[in-house]
């Protein structure tokens, strides 16, 4: 890589990343089942797994942000790493994020653990190019 490309490669912004309904199509995932089961205890009592299939997945993303996640046991620092990148873009309502943000979210959840866990931008890059396929997240525009 030249200087140049290397100058024009840190002047782009940093991608951004989402859960992709579009993805979710392509590869025959139910993103509205996989929010389902993301919930808590309590709401997904609430309904039978299969009835989630027919809901939208705006619905499943609002109750997660503005009650499951708010639960101690929603991200706990034993959470699969790509589990977690999941779990952090249902709360953060799918609002594209970068790297970084996820980066700090789960350093500061994580921060008083007794075993910490490697949350740096760029293993967080890593993850987000590997989690296509089964959580349907991409990099995205805006």
């Amino acid at each position: 890589m030249t200087a140049q490309d290397e100058t024009a490669a840190r002047e782009q912004p940093p991608a951004r990343y989402a859960i992709s309904e579009e993805v979710a199509e392509e590869t025959g995932r139910c993103l509205p089942l996989l929010a389902y089961s993301r919930q808590c205890y309590m709401c997904r009592q609430e309904m039978e797994p299969a009835e989630s299939i027919a809901l939208p997945l705006s619905g499943f993303i609002d109750n997660i942000a503005e009650c499951c996640a708010e639960k101690t046991d929603y991200l706990l620092p034993d959470t699969p790493m790509k589990e977690s990148v999941f779990r952090v873009l249902l709360a953060r309502r799918n609002a594209p994020v970068t790297a970084d943000e996820i980066s700090e979210e789960l350093s500061r959840k994580w921060s008083m653990t007794q075993f910490p866990r490697p949350t740096s931008t760029r293993v967080m890059r890593r993850l987000l190019s590997a989690v296509r396929g089964y959580y349907c997240i991409e990099a995205v525009e805006g």
